[in-house]
């Protein structure tokens, strides 16, 4: 099956009040890297909401990869199978509330596809963290996988256009998923 790798998985606080973690359980591996952890983490993971978060609980929370149960569905509907998910509870003591609909999701693998000679990115960042101001994908060297890190970038989450179609249709609260065309995507 082909997939176009050509859109960036990214968060979105359009119409709602920001909302983040506060101090998280830091695990052995970085939660961007796309490793997967040498030993068990403990579950649930607890985490607690910054105090100045909104009331309004998006279905991906940025810091700390936490994604609704709902959003995690979506994506194993997509064909995504390269997560490991962690039961995590979402504590906010302002409004004395539990959320344990959340998942810690580690997105395993990087996938090294960046086309470095039609891509533009400023030349003193190396991978794992360069920085991009145009992104060209060499879908050659995407394995067929519909949802990745990207090698080069492990903040860039790149997904299919399968995977675009069911987060859209979804109608998920806090995740947009970005054109690499689009200037916002950076």
């Amino acid at each position: 099956m082909y997939y176009s790798l050509d859109y960036k998985l990214d968060y979105d606080a359009t119409g709602i009040q920001r909302v983040a973690l506060g101090p998280t359980p830091a695990p052995e591996v970085a939660w961007t890297m796309g490793i997967r952890y040498p030993k068990q983490v403990p579950e649930p993971i607890e985490c607690y909401l910054d105090p100045r978060s909104g009331p309004v609980m998006p279905d991906w929370i940025a810091g700390l990869t936490l994604f609704s149960q709902r959003f995690v569905e979506v994506l194993k509907s997509a064909g995504v199978r390269n997560m490991d998910i962690y039961d995590a509870v979402v504590i906010d003591r302002e409004r004395d509330k539990r959320y344990t609909n959340y998942k810690a999701v580690n997105i395993v693998g990087r996938v090294s596809c960046a086309d470095l000679e039609k891509s533009e990115f400023v030349p003193d960042y190396e991978p794992p963290l360069m920085e991009f101001e145009k992104l060209v994908i060499d879908e050659s060297r995407t394995m067929g996988v519909p949802l990745f890190r990207l090698a080069e970038s492990v903040g860039f989450i790149l997904v299919s256009e399968q995977v675009k179609q069911a987060i859209e249709a979804a109608g998920l609260m806090g995740i947009r998923v970005v054109s690499l065309e689009d200037p916002s995507a950076y």
